[in-house]
Formats: C-alpha cells, sequence, structure tokens
C-alpha cells in the first residue's frame, strides 16, 4: 500500500493560520488578566500555590507530582507570595499558560487521552483534525458528566458506637456487630436533621450503607427525619412494621442499599486490646497508609476496593438513580475515598485525622462534571460534667456518654482535619547515592 500524498499546500496554511489566531487570543486573554493583578491577586495566589510546579515544592512532603490539593488541609498556606521581586511576569505566565486539561489534576470518570500541547504548527492536515478530534471528545465526556453527577455526595461516618467507649467489647463481640450507644443514636438522629436541612426540597437521596451494625442504625437514625419510625409503632409484627417504615422513606424519595466494600479496615477477627492499642502506635512509624493489623487489613487494602466500588458508583450516577447521594460509611472508608477521588499522594493520606463520630463531608457538583470539596460539618458535644483530660483523648476524639454529652449541633469547616504533627512520619527518598540530606 503506497503512503498516503501529503495535503495540499493551501488546505495546511488555512489550519496553520487558525491555530495561530487561537494561540494569540488565548496570549491576548492572560496578558488582559495579568494587567489587572490586584483584582485577581487572591486567584492567582491559590493558582500558583497548588500549581503542579517546583516553586511550590518548599517541604519534605510536597514533592510528589499530584500536590495540587494541598488547601484541603487544615493549616494549609500557600507557600508562595505574589511579590513582583520573588516572582516575575514570566513565571506567572508559565503557570497560568496551562489549561485545564494540561495540569492532570482534574479527576474524569472516563479520561481521554489528552492531547499534548505541539509548539511548531502542525505539518499535517490529519494531525490538527486529529487534535480537534481528541479536544473535542474532551468536551463530550466533560457534557455528559455534567449532566450525570449528583448535586452532592456526602460521606457520613456512623455514630458513637460501643466500641467507641470500651475497646474491650472487641474481644468477645465482633466489631461487624457493634451497635450504636444512646449518644450514638443522638448523633444519626441530629444527622438526620442536618442532611434534611441541606438538601432542596423534592430533591431524591439514594443512601449506600456498610452492612456494619452501627452504621445500618446509623442510617436509620438518619431516616427518621425523613419519617420516625415509632409512627408505626402499632403494628406488633416487627418485619411488617419495618416494611411499614421502608416504604414511607421510600415514598418520601429516599432508597439505599448495603455495600460491603466501604465497611470498616479489618482489625481481626475477635481483638485483643492490649494487641490493637501496640498497633496503633507501631503504624504511625511504620506508615499510616501500608501498617497491616494482625490477621487484618493495611489502608492500601481499603483502598483498593473502594476503587473498585467508585466503579460501581459511576454506573450508578449514570443511571440516574437519584440526585443526591450519601455514604454512611467509617473513617477510614471515608479517608481512602478521598485519597482516591482527588488523588492525594500517600503523604497527604497520612496526614488526614480521622473523622468524628457522623461528622459529614460533603462534595458538591461544579457544574462542570466533577465533584469538588465543599467542606466538612462536625457536630459540636458540650460536657454536663467535667471534661476528660485532653492527654487521654483518643484520635478519633469519641465521647463517652456517661459523662453527659449534649450535642450541641453541626460546625461547618472549610478544611479537612490533620493528625498532630508528632503522627508524621516524612518519607525519606534520596534523589541520588550521596544525597545525604534525606537521610
Amino acid at each position: 500500500m503506497l503512503p498516503p500524498s501529503p495535503p495540499d499546500d493551501a488546505l495546511c496554511n488555512t489550519y496553520a493560520q487558525t491555530i495561530i489566531e487561537k494561540r494569540r487570543k488565548y496570549q491576548s486573554d492572560v496578558n488582559r488578566q495579568l494587567g489587572c493583578m490586584e483584582e485577581s491577586q487572591r486567584l492567582l495566589v491559590e493558582r500558583m500555590s497548588i500549581s503542579d510546579s517546583v516553586l511550590t515544592r518548599e517541604n519534605s512532603l510536597d514533592f510528589h507530582p499530584k500536590n495540587s490539593n494541598w488547601s484541603h488541609f487544615e493549616g494549609f498556606t500557600p507557600a508562595l507570595s505574589l511579590s513582583p521581586s520573588k516572582h516575575t511576569l514570566e513565571d506567572l505566565r508559565r503557570l497560568t499558560s496551562v489549561s485545564e486539561e494540561e495540569d492532570g489534576e482534574d479527576f474524569l470518570w472516563s479520561e481521554p487521552p489528552t492531547a499534548a500541547r505541539d509548539r511548531h504548527v502542525y505539518e499535517y492536515t490529519d494531525k490538527a483534525l486529529q487534535n480537534q478530534m481528541q479536544q473535542s471528545s474532551i468536551d463530550v465526556i466533560r457534557d455528559f458528566n455534567s449532566k450525570i453527577m449528583p448535586s452532592r455526595l456526602i460521606m457520613v461516618r456512623h455514630g458513637q458506637s460501643e466500641g467507641n467507649v470500651d475497646e474491650a467489647l472487641y474481644s468477645k463481640i465482633p466489631d461487624n456487630a457493634m451497635r450504636l450507644t444512646k449518644l450514638g443514636w443522638e448523633m444519626a438522629r441530629m444527622a438526620g436533621k442536618a442532611l434534611k436541612e441541606q438538601l432542596p426540597k423534592g430533591e431524591t437521596i439514594h443512601f449506600v450503607v456498610s452492612p456494619y451494625t452501627r452504621t445500618v442504625e446509623t442510617f436509620h437514625g438518619i431516616a427518621s427525619a425523613w419519617c420516625d419510625p415509632q409512627e408505626f409503632k402499632h403494628i406488633t409484627n416487627r418485619n411488617k412494621r419495618l416494611k411499614a417504615w421502608y416504604s414511607r422513606l421510600m415514598e418520601s424519595g429516599l432508597t439505599w442499599h448495603e455495600d460491603p466494600r466501604i465497611r470498616e479496615q479489618d482489625f481481626g477477627n475477635y481483638q485483643d486490646p492490649n494487641i490493637i492499642k501496640k498497633a496503633k502506635s507501631e503504624r504511625y512509624k511504620f506508615g499510616t497508609f501500608y501498617y497491616r493489623f494482625p490477621h487484618g487489613e493495611s489502608a492500601s487494602d481499603v483502598f483498593d476496593r473502594v476503587s473498585t466500588f467508585l466503579d460501581s458508583l459511576w454506573r450508578s450516577f449514570e443511571s440516574g438513580r437519584a440526585q443526591n447521594y450519601v455514604l454512611v460509611t467509617h473513617g477510614i472508608s471515608i479517608r481512602v475515598f478521598l485519597a482516591r477521588y482527588f488523588r492525594y499522594s500517600i503523604d497527604q493520606f497520612n496526614l488526614l485525622a480521622n473523622p468524628q463520630n457522623c461528622e459529614m463531608v460533603i462534595l458538591a457538583h461544579d457544574g462542570r462534571g466533577r465533584l469538588h470539596l465543599d467542606g466538612r460539618c462536625e457536630l459540636e458535644l458540650r460536657q454536663r460534667a467535667a471534661k476528660n483530660n485532653a492527654d487521654e483523648k483518643e484520635e478519633s476524639d469519641d465521647v463517652d456518654e456517661k459523662n453527659g454529652t449534649v450535642i450541641v449541633g453541626y460546625k461547618k469547616y472549610e478544611r479537612l482535619r490533620t493528625v498532630p504533627p508528632q503522627h508524621v512520619r516524612p518519607r525519606k527518598v534520596r534523589m541520588c547515592h550521596d544525597d545525604d540530606e534525606a537521610s
């Protein structure tokens, strides 16, 4: 077969002129924005501080290529200032000239191949057309995602469980069978009220629930905001009473299903409290993401199964099942989900603190087919009696109902909570054999 003949020169010139004009217009827009630095200073600082650029990597945790989500974390401050003496206009032009499709940080559920920018005008017509087709496919996928993406995806950790109050119970009660405490039920009901207030009236909502007892009970507490099961207490048969309540919930626009892939991290069968306590202390030294509990799982194992759950969740979005989704799950599953969806580095994952009981992490649709972090809502608790010594509090800060805890309400925070500095173990990776600074 003979090679295809080169395209007509006049046709090539036409495409070349079109590409040149587009680039001139783009550069003109960038220059105009740079001329209004005072008005767009905040946006430029944010863009520069989270850009995948070596200029932002000023600490040992921040050298990973996918480091554009540091603004999600509590205590984050932009590493760069906008002082002209420190960063020239050329620096700004270089950082702001990267399009959204090229920076590699925008998560698409169906990621198409992105055409790399070519500094030279295409020599052949078919290459120019190929580039246009690839860009067109990106636009089509973005448009498709924007139509099927839910308005909100909210992740809720379960309410206070019996195991949160007394860890010795894990030695005789399976982790999956731990029930909520009285305070845990109050937390779940408060979460339901807060959720119902957040969601626009009339919008449908679908719950995906971990099959563990405490998460299903948390779902029941949340669902009581739409319909209180006490309304059916006159039905003596429990199965019929449950069926009647579920039917009323479905009439209210609620649907749900269980998914074991968002269950708790496996710590072994019946757990020895002393062994688990020692293991939790060791995991910070070993690395939170990789540490595997004896006869149990590591966070990386949870990451693998949550990754497959994301695939199923996408298909659920595609089916148009509901306008809002709520995951009733566990702290580790929430952290892993965030790391998987936003592509946090392992160092970033290790910084995440475990969510509090019934804490909600909110992801909202940005209108362009993506979910963005819209903050977290944490329950405020007040003690009737004297507070415990702060040094005795666990990482998850669960509160024992025996202390007379009162739920004040939810308070919203813009960023994710991080672990104390003493629990952070920076990776030490050498650039070469003689790189002693990494040791």
